[in-house]
Parts: C-alpha cells; structure tokens; sequence
C-alpha cells in the first residue's frame, strides 16, 4: 500500500513538471502526500491497538461474567444448603478455596487494566460469607455432635438400669428409682434444647429428633421394665418373709433336736424314761411339720427365681433337709432305745417290788413279837413254816435276776442304776432272812426234841 502511494506521487511529480508548474507548488503538494501519509499510517495503527484493547475486553468480560455467576450461584447455596452437614462443610471449604481464587485473579486483571471491577468486591463479600457460613457449620456441627454425645450418655445409663432391672440380685433393696429420675430429667432438658437448635439447623435437627425418639422409647421401656421389677420384689418380699419365717422356725428346731439327741439318757426308772420318751415323741412329730416347712420353702425359692438369686438359698434348704433327716433319725433310735429300755425297766421294777413285798413279809413276821409267846413247839412249826414259805423267794431272787440281766440299757448303766443296787441288797437281805430261819429253827429243834423224850 505505502510502495504505490509512493509510485502516484512519482507520476504526479513528472506530469507537474511536464506542464511547467513550479518548483515551490511541487514541494508544498508533497509535503501535504507526505503529511496524509503519516496519518493514514497512525490510523492503521491506532486501529491495531483499538482492536486489541477490544479483544482483551471482550476476555476480561467473559471472565468477570462466569465469576459474577459464581458468585450468584455461591450465594444461593449459602442461603440453602441442601447436601449433608460434612459434605456441606467441605463444599464450603472448596468453595472458600475457589473464592480466594478468584479474587486473587480478578485483583491480577484489575492491576493490568488499571482499573477496579465491582466482581472484586463481590468475590470480598462472598469470601467473607463463605467464611461465616464455615464458622455456623462447624459450630452447628459441634453443637450436633454434643448433642449427640449427651444422647448416648443417657441411653448407656438407661441400659445400665435394664441391665440391672433385668438380672437377678440377691438383696431385693434397690435405689434405681433416683437414677432413673435423673434420667428422666436429663432427657427432657436435651430435648428442649434439641428443639431449639432443629428450629435453626433443619439438616441437623432431623438425625438428633430420630435419636431423641428412640432414646424416648428406651426410657418408656426402662420405666415399665421398673414398675413390673417393682411388682415383682413386691412379691418376692412376701415370699422371702415367709421363708424366713419358716427358716427361722427350722433352725429352732435343729438347734433343740440336737440338744436332746446329745444329750445323755437318765437311765434311773421307768418313769424317768417314759419322760424322756414322749420329749423325744413330739420332736419326732414336730420333725413332719419341718419336712413340710423345707418343701414349703423349695416353692418359695421358684417365685422368688425370677428377681432373686437363690443358689445359696437353695443349697441351704437342701443342706437343712439332709441335717433335719439325720436327726430325725436319730431321734428315731433314742426312741426305739427309750421304748425298750422303759419296757424292761417296767418290768424289773415290777418283779423288785415283789420281792421286796415278800421280804418285807417274812421279816415282819420272824421279828415279830406274838410269834415269842407261843410254846416252843409252836413256835418251831411256825419257824419250820415260815422257811417253807422263803422257798418262795428264790424263783422271785430269780425273776429280779432275769429282769435286771435282760435290761436293754447300756452296761455302762446298769452297774450305776440304785435299782440294780436295791435289787443286790433284796437278794442279800432274802439269803439272810432264810439264814436267819434256818439257825432259829436248829436252834429251837433241840429243845423240843428233848421235851418231846421227857414227855
């Protein structure tokens, strides 16, 4: 373009000279080409830099239009986030990563514009936003993660309670209620404020309400399992008094059986052992009572299974029942014993007594005084009469012998019983007696014999 304006000047140059035109006119006309020249030149450049500065516009501008819709869409999130709280948390975190961003390019564009765009502004406020809505989260977060905590504190003591509700025990004195209470109070205060804050954060508050709900139901549950653990020591303590009534009248029992079982048998008359006989009778008698008592305590032990630990319990009626029996039976062999023994003891002092009637006879009647005013003939045939008479006494000697050798009593005994001694002296006064006779009567038969020659 320049090399033909260049040519056009050329050829005007030699046509004005052809014509005879001046020298001065030909200058000023080349000068006014040149001077056309230098401007259609500047305006071509001018044109360059003009659509440069067009292009780089229409750049800037589609960059600042996406942030200026970044920024639109970031608010609208801010004001309703719909995803959940952790993922919320890092989208924001992003979302303040990719505003720092931004803001960092669009103060580069404004520096090389030389010239301040609003968006920076906005990506400031929106930073700003960002940030806040970060803090809200991560508070609300924490605040829902307490909650939370505070939830499950809760349902491991009502689970604690259950569990202790649900185990058997062996001491039916409990103090759950007041655990149980402050359960009670500790739910209704988390609740309230959980209301609260699901007022403010909807996304939080639906996951801690569903909590709050079961934890409501677990206390409705611990609250029934409660009443019926109530009900039931109710009755358990009903059952354990009677038990411990039974128990206590059992122990009485054992404790007198084996004071008479050791005891020592007083062997000394048949009186004395019919005593001891009927003392050990109604022990025996008792005894059916116990065993009725033990089974009535075995049942005892089945309605109080469910919320008593009854193992010990139970091994205490069996070992009640085994030392019971023994001493039943023993009682049952001191009575056998006593039976026999009073039985012979009866008859030895039956078969002493008339012994001892029958020495008491004849003494009454060698001693006595009619017998010396009779002659002595007479008294001689009384003499000789008697001593057939104690003939008598020596089956009677013999029958206490008998009776005394078949006493069913330790040996031991016999040799300490005054019966045995009172029979001993009976059988040495009856020898004596029938001594003292025989003398009488060899004594008193000389002389009547001699009378009997002089006559």
């Amino acid at each position: 373009m320049i090399g033909g304006f260049t040519f056009l000047v050329f050829v005007f140059d030699s046509m004005l000279s052809c014509v005879g035109v001046s020298f001065p006119f030909k200058s000023m006309f080349a000068f006014s080409l040149q001077c056309f020249q230098s401007l259609q030149e500047k305006v071509k450049q001018d044109g360059k830099v003009v659509k440069q500065e067009v292009k780089e516009r229409e750049v800037v501008e589609t960059q600042i239009n996406s942030v200026k819709s970044w920024v639109q869409e970031t608010k609208e999130y801010l004001g309703n986030p719909t995803i959940e709280i952790d993922a919320q948390l890092e989208e924001l975190k992003v979302l303040l990563t990719e505003t720092a961003h931004h803001r960092q390019n669009m103060e580069k564009m404004a520096e090389e514009q030389k010239n301040k765009y609003l968006v920076a502004l906005d990506l400031g406020t929106i930073h700003d936003q960002i940030q806040d809505k970060v803090k809200e989260v991560e508070q609300s977060k924490a605040m829902s993660q307490e909650f939370s905590r505070q939830i499950q504190k809760i349902a491991k003591d009502l689970t604690t309670i259950l569990t202790k509700l649900r185990a058997k025990t062996d001491d039916l004195v409990q103090l759950l209620g007041e655990e149980l209470d402050g359960c009670n109070l500790k739910l209704m205060e988390l609740d309230e404020a959980i209301q609260k804050f699901s007022e403010q954060n909807g996304q939080l508050g639906k996951p801690l309400a569903k909590k709050i709900g079961k934890l409501t139901e677990l206390h409705q549950q611990t609250v029934r399992q409660a009443e019926n653990r109530i009900s039931k020591l109710s009755q358990a303590a009903f059952h354990l008094e009677e038990y411990n009534e039974m128990l206590g009248l059992i122990l009485k029992w054992i404790e007198r059986a084996k004071v008479l079982v050791h005891g020592k048998i007083v062997w000394n008359s048949a009186s004395q052992l019919r005593e001891q006989y009927i003392s050990h009778q109604t022990m025996l008698e008792e005894s059916e009572e116990i065993h009725n008592d033990l089974e009535a305590m075995a049942e005892k032990l089945q309605a109080l299974d469910s919320v008593y630990l009854t193992e010990k319990m139970s091994q205490q009626v069996v070992d009640l029942g085994r030392e019971t029996e023994e001493l039943r039976q023993m009682i049952k062999i001191r009575l056998q014993n006593l039976h026999d023994a009073a039985k012979d003891m009866k008859k030895f002092e039956t078969e002493l007594r008339n012994l001892q009637v029958a020495l008491e006879q004849a003494q009454t009647t060698l001693t006595s005084p009619e017998v010396g005013r009779l002659s002595l003939k007479e008294q001689l045939s009384h003499r000789q009469h008697l001593l057939s008479e104690m003939e008598s006494l020596k089956p009677k000697v013999q029958a206490v012998q008998i009776c005394q050798s078949a006493l069913r009593i330790p040996e031991d005994a016999v040799t300490s019983l005054p019966l045995c001694h009172a029979a001993l002296r009976l059988q040495e006064e009856a020898s004596r007696l029938q001594h003292t006779a025989i003398q009488q009567c060899n004594i008193m038969q000389a002389p009547t014999e001699l009378f009997s020659i002089h006559q």
